[in-house]
């Protein structure tokens, strides 16, 4: 850490308007997740990168195996298969929020539109009636 990003921890640890009493304090980069692989925890893994590479894997083993145009084709749709989960997982739509992950933000974003809206009409005014 340079000096800047300390100075900031501790003007953050400290109460500048002068309250006294405890403050509760949580840094912008707590998780309640072990982390075990890129970023990414041992039930992300399981779930969304060990298929993608099972069936990468399968990809792989589609023959001809002599073709280098053939081998080609294969390996973009590797990469793809494979990026595609762990971009899913580590990807941060929100910059300054460090603990949203795009996956939390689809879940979201799905049950809000789930929800049932509600619609409130403009009474009407009877005293011109």
């Amino acid at each position: 850490m340079d000096q800047d990003q300390v100075k900031q921890a501790l003007l953050e640890i400290l109460d500048s308007n002068g309250k006294k009493g405890r403050k509760w304090f949580f840094p912008k980069n707590v998780d309640n997740e072990y982390k075990i692989l890129a970023n990414m925890t041992l039930k992300e893994l399981v779930i969304y990168v060990f298929p993608a590479l099972l069936i990468a894997a399968g990809i792989g083993f589609i023959p001809p195996y002599n073709s280098t145009l053939f081998w080609l084709i294969k390996a973009v749709f590797i990469v793809f298969i494979i990026v595609i989960p762990v971009v899913y997982v580590n990807y941060r739509p929100i910059k300054l929020r460090n603990n949203i992950r795009s996956k939390d933000f689809f879940i979201e974003v799905f049950e809000y539109r789930k929800k049932k809206k509600i619609y409130f009409v403009k009474p009407k005014n009877k005293f011109f009636d």
